[in-house]
């Protein structure tokens, strides 16, 4: 419930202005792709401070330039972002690779939320896996 209030945070010293919210149930550990351009994402000072990784949206940049891919975008699991996935499509399938900042979690709940994103971005494309 956003209540219109405003509140202030401080982490490492920096200062950020949010939306007060009353939230009564814990963040669900479901996999999103983050688009490019999410607010979330699309500061990239504060996406590096948040996270302590760097994003790039690379679509733009020299292929021989590109550390995560043409569109990669980053992979949210629950409240931490964790990596990157990019997707293409191939002979009208849909390919996602992924990449991590460190290493994947190893719980089978990840495996299975991801593969649930991965359909989900299937079917909205309206492609088969």
């Amino acid at each position: 419930l956003n209540t219109g209030a405003l509140i202030t945070a401080t982490t490492d010293g920096v200062t950020y202005v949010a939306p007060s919210f009353t939230i009564d149930a814990q963040v669900p550990q479901i996999v999103r792709f983050l688009a490019p351009f999410d607010p979330l994402v699309w500061d990239r000072r504060r996406f590096e401070h948040l996270w302590g990784w760097s994003y790039r949206f690379e679509a733009y940049t020299p292929v021989s330039k590109r550390v995560r891919g043409y569109y990669s975008m980053p992979l949210l699991y629950g409240c931490q972002v964790l990596g990157w996935a990019n997707a293409c499509v191939l002979d009208e399938k849909l390919q996602v690779d992924s990449g991590f900042v460190q290493s994947p979690p190893k719980d089978a709940s990840f495996r299975r939320e991801l593969k649930c994103e991965i359909e989900r971005l299937s079917a909205f494309l309206q492609l088969s896996g």
